[in-house]
């Protein structure tokens, strides 16, 4: 854990958030004393675990048909379809719990679960700096964040330079949605390690092992998606299937992780000349978040929880199963304390903000 947040200070030394008060020593100490009365643990308990079977179940179940199974393009297409579930609900409920060390009170146990990141092509190590570190910390502040920086193709952030083909972006968004995982895997990760910088902020050192077991994780899913199935099935026809689960993919994770800051009401808040922020980290948390669909429990078994952002935010030491619990004492505590709680009925809601954000982004700032 130190060594941890020691990394994470090298980081974060460049701008500078208030000293903590009075809203997240109060709100502490209600999650604090929910666990102590509930008796339960804040990490992961057997319904994640029960969770974590299903979800390679269905992954592993949906690769050994797709490859070795279908004799149709319509049973490929569904067998396709089911790996791309199993995929998303690992990316969910598994790796981001396990990278986020709330999957279970056992470091190594959490490492492993967040290596699922390596499995579905990702990088655990890039995802712990730019997720972990930077996002978490600096939400929504242009420069910092990278989860908003997309370079000129989009303009997530009032901060960010108008560009005029911005004017259509909330058209062709889910277009660019569908690559993310491609271009994760393709080029983002590669280049990141190469450049040795997320964004302007130099990687934290790596231990000797993490750059071998980078590429070696890089081949092996190549190995597992590409080469294993050609062994079977035409070139043309592999390729296709695994662009096709890639497009699916990519465009789900973004959809979700964009509802979550993107949408109309979440702040974007940048440092003053000293590198100073407005707000205590706590409250910028609340304001530059939104939680979404709160009472649909399809969405937050499928989502892993995320759509409970803002008690994420807050608590991303907490495992996602406590998030719907929780968020009654955030949500009253906000209250109380007069900080902006942002919160959408449903998932349609949600997406309507976020496709408003983006047509409001892309007009021209004097105009916006």
């Amino acid at each position: 854990m130190r060594k941890w947040q020691r990394k994470e200070k090298q980081l974060t030394q460049r701008i500078s958030f208030p000293p903590r008060g009075p809203f997240f020593d109060e709100l502490k100490s209600r999650v604090d004393a929910y666990f102590a009365a509930s008796g339960q643990h804040a990490t992961g308990n057997w319904r994640l675990y029960l969770k974590t079977v299903f979800s390679y179940g269905l992954a592993i179940f949906s690769y050994v048909m797709l490859v070795w199974g279908v004799e149709q393009w319509w049973t490929a297409a569904l067998a396709a379809f089911g790996l791309v579930q199993g995929y998303v609900l690992i990316a969910f409920n598994v790796m981001h719990d396990g990278a986020h060390g709330s999957y279970s009170g056992k470091r190594w146990l959490n490492w492993i679960m967040g290596a699922s990141m390596d499995v579905i092509g990702g990088s655990q190590m890039m995802w712990r700096q730019k997720h972990n570190m930077l996002h978490h910390t600096y939400t929504n502040v242009e420069g910092k964040d990278d989860d908003i920086a997309i370079g000129s193709l989009m303009r997530l952030s009032p901060y960010q330079p108008w560009k005029p083909w911005h004017r259509l972006q909330h058209w062709y968004a889910p277009v660019l949605y569908s690559f993310l995982t491609l271009y994760w895997m393709l080029f983002s990760d590669w280049q990141k390690l190469l450049s040795g910088k997320i964004g302007d902020t130099p990687l934290q050192q790596r231990a000797w092992w993490e750059t071998p077991y980078f590429v070696l994780t890089k081949f092996i899913y190549v190995g597992y998606t590409l080469v294993v199935p050609m062994l079977f099935h035409p070139v043309w026809m592999v390729l296709v299937c695994f662009v096709g689960i890639h497009l699916l993919f990519g465009f789900i994770l973004s959809v979700v992780f964009q509802l979550a800051h993107t949408v109309e009401g979440a702040a974007f808040l940048q440092p003053d000349s000293n590198g100073k922020m407005q707000d205590e980290w706590a409250i910028h948390q609340v304001r530059t978040t939104a939680d979404f669909a709160p009472t649909s429990w399809l969405a937050t078994f499928y989502m892993g929880g995320l759509n409970f952002q803002v008690e994420h935010h807050l608590f991303h030491k907490v495992s996602h199963i406590h998030y719907p619990a929780i968020s009654r004492i955030v949500r009253e505590t906000c209250a109380e304390f007069n900080v902006p709680y942002h919160s959408f009925a449903s998932v349609g809601l949600a997406l309507k903000a976020h496709f408003r954000f983006l047509q409001r982004m892309g007009q021209p700032p004097a105009i916006a």
